[in-house]
């Protein structure tokens, strides 16, 4: 009787963990569009200062359980992590926040969520197999949801702009990236060292374009300066330590699947906070690109296999 009351708030711990961190990265991109619309700073300056500053907040912590210098040491392991840095971190970050500075953070948080039909369409190349009915299915659901967000149901209208859906759906593309290219890397080294190093190394490669150091153009105010802290501790750190606390108690496949709480909280916090105008075939469009990953993430028969420890 005490084993199964162990293992029941275990798991609702778990449960609790990885909805708090999906939340939280659902405010997260609406704290970013707050900053967009009552700021100078810019998508391509945040993600460079987000990503600098999360991952060395996160190889700090990481530095007290594991060596964060191994993966420096073997020359593939080397490559591998500035590939996934530059063409998976970086380019997931940046198209997510280009999209949300050029939409709305409901958006282009549902635009992401394409990631899994792209990496489903990945595998089927890849390996030359014939996706099953149920990824099919996912991928009509995915593509139905999409037309559904971007036109509220009207073939005449699309109500976002097209820069908005170039970075989202792009955005979409990199998450497949991120989430299939560093498995190798990920059996090896701990996934809090790999993220913590990839986002460092994303960041500073953005800045030399960016130079977030020079801010002058900014108008700096606290409202400004605290959501920025929001963004880089509750938006970025504090989720990631979440989720992987959440996979101590509930497997990978739940977790992704708690995780679809993030564009709804997005689209919440979005139309009560930031009055973001959300049509009912949106809204139905959205629901259906969640379901697309309820969908993938069942237990598999088919080809998708996919990682889910490397997230926002």
């Amino acid at each position: 009787m005490g084993n199964q009351i162990n293992k029941d708030f275990s798991r609702w711990k778990g449960i609790g963990l990885a909805l708090a961190g999906a939340s939280l990265w659902g405010f997260s991109g609406n704290a970013a569009e707050w900053i967009f619309s009552h700021s100078a700073v810019t998508a391509t300056w945040l993600v460079s200062v987000r990503m600098i500053m999360a991952g060395v907040l996160l190889l700090f912590l990481v530095s007290f359980h594991h060596n964060i210098f191994g993966v420096w040491k073997d020359k593939r392991d080397r490559m591998d992590l500035l590939v996934f840095s530059l063409t998976g971190m970086l380019g997931a970050q940046l198209t997510f926040f280009l999209s949300i500075e050029a939409g709305n953070a409901p958006t282009a948080t549902l635009l992401q969520f394409l990631g899994p039909v792209f990496i489903t369409i990945y595998f089927a190349i890849k390996f030359l197999k014939w996706p099953k009915r149920k990824e099919w299915i996912a991928v009509l659901l995915a593509l139905s949801g999409t037309f559904l967000l971007l036109t509220n149901g009207q073939l005449d209208k699309i109500t976002v702009s097209k820069e908005a859906i170039f970075w989202g759906v792009l955005s979409g593309v990199s998450v497949a990236v991120y989430t299939v290219y560093p498995v190798r890397l990920l059996k090896r080294y701990a996934s809090a060292t790999i993220v913590g190093w990839a986002m460092l190394l994303g960041g500073l490669a953005v800045s030399i374009w960016t130079q977030p150091w020079q801010a002058g153009f900014i108008d700096w105010s606290l409202s400004l300066f605290w959501m920025l802290a929001f963004v880089v501790i509750f938006g970025t750190l504090l989720p990631f330590y979440l989720y992987l606390d959440s996979l101590k108690y509930i497997t990978s496949t739940e977790t992704s699947l708690l995780g679809s709480a993030e564009p709804l909280v997005a689209t919440i916090v979005s139309v009560v906070w930031l009055g973001t105008a959300f049509g009912s075939f949106q809204t139905a469009g959205g629901m259906l690109i969640i379901l697309t990953v309820f969908l993938l993430s069942m237990p598999e028969k088919g080809i998708l296999k996919v990682n889910q420890t490397v997230n926002k």
